[in-house]
């Protein structure tokens, strides 16, 4: 699998604190560098109805922490009700997804360990595009964006759409060939 990117597109600029899309606030709290790669750790304020998708991650694990509010959580085919006070750790590979039930928005915590630059990058990716409309997988365009954030995260679509996943690392040299992997960095991460 490539590497993320070349490391002369990697500028020494301050990334991001906040960043935040319609459904989502993400305060990064830690970061992979800052931490010496020991944890990515992030503070997130969801949306009622928010969430994501069915996913799984390569090289980290993952855990949750409800802060306000009731997280809900999908570990395989179990589903999960966190409560502040409680957590739970996705080990690696393992599909899950996390959601908002309620009618509130709530605040939860995320621990990525070990720590995951390519992660923190791949946020900053989708939510800016998302905020410029330019996230949907439905055109060739969208697919190949996509493929840079799944590939350069470590992290893999899990369920039905996980028929995908061996044609991520194609579409991602295709995308790479297009630029579209730094136009991404230059316009959302630096």
């Amino acid at each position: 699998m490539e590497t993320f990117i070349e490391s002369e597109l990697i500028e020494q600029k301050a990334l991001q604190r906040v960043i935040s899309n319609p459904e989502y606030t993400v305060i990064f709290l830690t970061t992979a560098a800052e931490s010496g790669n020991r944890m990515s750790e992030m503070e997130i304020l969801l949306s009622p109805g928010g969430g994501n998708e069915l996913h799984k991650h390569l090289n980290f694990a993952e855990t949750f922490i409800p802060l306000e509010g009731a997280l809900g959580v999908q570990v395989g085919p179990n589903k999960l009700l966190l409560k502040p006070g409680e957590q739970y750790t996705v080990p690696i590979g393992m599909p899950h997804n996390f959601s908002n039930p309620g009618s509130q928005p709530i605040r939860f915590r995320v621990v990525i360990e070990p720590g995951h630059e390519g992660f923190e990058r791949s946020l900053r990716m989708l939510y800016g595009l998302q905020n410029e409309g330019l996230a949907d997988v439905k055109t060739w365009d969208g697919l190949l964006r996509a493929s840079v954030v799944l590939v350069i995260s470590d992290m893999r679509l899990a369920g039905k759409k996980a028929i995908l996943n061996p044609l991520m690392p194609i579409l991602y040299r295709i995308a790479c060939r297009k630029g579209y992997d730094r136009e991404m960095i230059r316009k959302y991460c630096i």
